[in-house]
């Protein structure tokens, strides 16, 4: 509750000193008249600033005010406190002894007075931001505070000049603040990033010296002792405020010295605070408060120097937010290019104009064009690289495209596995990038070539421009080799475009890119099959049983990766395909039920509904051989029944399944019923693939605590010899690897069969002892 009324008070203090100030601004032209006395007791204009409005009166150094305002200037106050004309609407002038009466009818510079408030409003607006979004951070709080300070500086200025009291004692007192609020922020920020104690005990006597001063400034208010007073304290405050930047430059180069050697993140936070602060505080020191300090006199505005003093604060909001580091060497080597680059075209310009206007430029005219136009084109191109990439996809919308599936591609390229999903991922996204007709990747072996396309690209003629080796050369067709070496050449190949031109130059290089890609992807994928190939001759060959424990590992590794492969295959057919087709059916049914098309046409749109319903059914069924989910639901006996019913309607002999006293099978896990199923699946299987039966009987019974699985048909039979390298259907598996199921499981496995004498399989399973996948 404290926190929030403290909070609300200084909002409204803020708020009343902004209305103050502000008010003098909206009221006041500042006229930037300085008077002194004379040893006579007159007021004599000694200087006329160039930025207050009155020197477009008709004044000149040495005339002698008399009354402002319809008063003696004795008795002006501001004359009294500052030896200043402000807030005046009439002057009294006498001028070689004629007198004149003016009348301050003009504006001040516009430009003069909203510089400040823009500056006003960055400094609140960052202080804000942060201590809203990093209020759990001390160190963000100290930099809202130097903002906070620059922000009081910046709103009392216009009131200062006008000779208010408040305005001045607003700039001079934050002046002196904020170097030591800078080197407290300092201290506890390098507390936060690197945990490096820096010395605290100077703050106390510095915030004092700070508070004292502002004591001493109330006699501001007394006039007779004003302007003794201010003549020191503009001194005393700028000396301060130079004292400062002394202190934290001696703060930092100390702490740079001790971290220079080491290759660490603190040693790179020094040293882009002591890049950052330098480049801040130089300028307004170098050109504005030091000169004024020693002469009297300004090179440079305060008023604009001030700006690169937001520098630091503002780059230090950023390192706070993002914990990152500005690489301020860097861009500062950047800007100095930009600028050597700068001269040439500036020189030129500014040549141009000296000739086109030689009679009525002078030399500040030419020094502003030259120094300007350098600002301008310097940070163009400083900036070019920045605003080029943001607004690429306007400026090069196609070279904004090809990057974009670029980086898509190359993003996708880390999930291809197999040539299926190289078209799927890869090839559809080139053909649509590039807007060609079509596409394709050619691998040619020593003894066989295989293409795998996408859109409409003729592979017989890319088959026998391979064969023929004039592929390269063709002209219908943009070519890149890709991999070459004994084992295979790849290309990859791309039609015309859909404008019947051939691709740019642009999209050749990006093709080029895209194939340096596409190289270690397509070794990748040649591997893998390699490897795939490898494994299952390694699996058709596994050990006799004594020595078949010391790859169990294997085994289950096998199982694992096949169940895995044939569910996502399941998947992806049921969520893709099934899905389209049942679409397409509902498209079809409502075509057919238009009364205005011809009723043979209805015909056709109705056999091709049955049609769609066939290939669905037969997807369902692959779905199920892939995927068989009622193992789950309804157990392995009432799947096994449901699996031969529907494959009976199919095979080619008579298939009969029988179940007797079977109930303990049924506890065991998923993947011993899953094991089970495969068998069961590749033995009926080979049966439609080899064995030529007329009929096939499987039984299943338990005793004495094992299950037993019979196979019996009355087919062609083969050699023993022949029977270990046969491959069952479809799923790459031999006679061996179902040996292998039954001894992951811990069973065992006879065989009897003969040429021309059928086959007779009988497989023995321990319910208590089985070994789950």
């Amino acid at each position: 509750m404290k926190k929030k009324i403290f909070v609300g008070f200084c909002i409204s203090v803020f708020c009343f000193l902004q209305i103050w100030c502000s008010s003098f601004i909206f009221y006041y032209p500042y006229l930037g008249i300085e008077i002194d006395s004379t040893q006579d007791k007159q007021w004599k204009i000694n200087a006329l600033t160039t930025e207050g409005a009155g020197i477009k009166l008709d004044l000149k150094l040495g005339d002698i005010v008399q009354q402002v305002d319809d008063r003696p200037a004795e008795e002006s106050m501001l004359v009294k406190k500052w030896h200043t004309v402000e807030q005046a609407d009439m002057l009294s002038i006498s001028r070689n002894g004629i007198e004149y009466e003016i009348s301050v009818n003009t504006k001040s510079n516009i430009f003069y007075d909203l510089l400040p408030l823009i500056e006003e409003i960055v400094c609140l607006f960052m202080a804000i931001l942060l201590y809203i979004k990093m209020s759990y951070s001390k160190s963000a709080k100290l930099l809202a505070a130097v903002f906070i300070s620059a922000s009081f500086i910046f709103m009392g200025l216009g009131a200062s000049i006008r000779g208010d009291a408040i305005g001045k004692l607003l700039i001079t007192s934050f002046m002196m603040l904020m170097p030591i609020v800078f080197l407290h922020f300092l201290i506890v920020f390098f507390k936060e990033k690197g945990n490096l104690a820096l010395p605290t005990w100077m703050l106390k006597y510095l915030y004092t010296i700070v508070v004292f001063t502002l004591c001493l400034r109330s006699l501001y208010f007394l006039p007779s002792l004003t302007y003794n007073l201010y003549h020191y304290d503009v001194s005393v405050t700028l000396g301060f405020f130079i004292f400062g930047f002394l202190i934290n430059m001696y703060v930092l180069t100390v702490q740079y010295v001790k971290v220079r050697k080491q290759q660490s993140y603190m040693s790179s936070i020094i040293k882009s605070v002591w890049l950052s602060w330098l480049i801040s505080f130089l300028p307004i020191i170098c050109f504005s408060f030091l000169p004024q300090l020693l002469t009297g006199q300004r090179i440079l505005n305060a008023i604009f120097t001030s700006w690169i003093l937001l520098f630091f604060p503002i780059s230090f909001a950023y390192l706070i937010a993002s914990n990152q580091l500005y690489d301020f060497g860097q861009v500062i080597r950047r800007i100095m290019f930009a600028g050597l680059l700068a001269i040439l075209p500036v020189s030129l310009f500014t040549g141009v104009y000296v000739f086109l206007f030689r009679k009525i430029a002078d030399e500040k005219q030419i020094l502003f064009i030259f120094v300007g136009s350098m600002i301008i084109v310097t940070m163009v191109l400083y900036a070019a690289e920045y605003w080029t990439t943001r607004l690429e996809s306007f400026l090069f919308p196609r070279k904004y495209l090809l990057q974009t599936a670029l980086k898509k591609i190359a993003r996708n390229l880390g999930t291809i596995s197999s040539f299926r999903e190289l078209k799927e991922i890869i090839l559809v996204d080139i053909v649509s990038t590039l807007q060609v007709m079509g596409g394709a990747i050619v691998f040619c072996y020593k003894n066989d070539t295989e293409i795998i396309y996408e859109g409409e690209i003729d592979i017989s003629e890319v088959r026998q421009l391979v064969e023929t080796s004039t592929l390269l050369d063709n002209p219908m067709y943009t070519c890149i080799e890709m991999n070459y070496h004994e084992a295979y050449t790849s290309y990859l190949i791309m039609t015309r475009k859909r404008t019947n031109t051939l691709l740019p130059k642009e999209e050749k290089q990006w093709l080029q890119l895209i194939t340096s890609y596409l190289e270690v992807s397509l070794e990748n994928v040649h591997l893998i099959r390699k490897l795939t190939v490898n494994l299952q001759q390694f699996a058709s060959q596994l050990p006799h049983e004594a020595a078949a424990h010391d790859i169990q590992w294997f085994r289950k590794v096998m199982f694992e990766l096949q169940e895995e492969e044939r569910i996502r295959i399941a998947t992806d057919l049921h969520d893709t395909t099934m899905q389209d087709l049942f679409f397409l059916k509902r498209r079809i049914s409502t075509l057919a039920e238009n009364s205005t098309m011809p009723k043979g046409d209805q015909e056709q749109l109705r056999n091709m509904n049955n049609f769609v319903d066939m290939i669905n059914a037969s997807l369902r069924q692959s779905c199920f051989e892939l995927n068989p989910h009622l193992l789950k639901e309804v157990g392995l006996i009432k799947t096994l029944k449901m699996y031969v019913e529907k494959e009976s309607y199919t095979a080619p002999f008579e298939l009969i399944f029988e179940a007797m006293a079977v109930k303990f099978i049924e506890g065991k896990d998923l993947p011993t019923k899953r094991h089970i199923f495969r068998i069961v699946q590749e033995l009926l299987n080979n049966a439609k693939k080899h064995s030529q039966a007329t009929k096939v009987t499987f039984k299943i019974m338990e005793s004495n605590q094992v299950f037993y699985l019979n196979y019996e048909d009355n087919g062609v039979g083969f050699s023993d010899k022949e029977g270990t390298q046969r491959e069952i259907g479809a799923s790459g598996m031999g006679i061996e690897q179902i040996r292998s199921r039954i001894l992951h499981m811990g069973g065992q496995m006879d065989f009897l069969t003969q040429q021309g004498n059928g086959t007779i399989f009988k497989i023995r399973i321990p319910i208590e002892e089985v070994i789950s996948a």
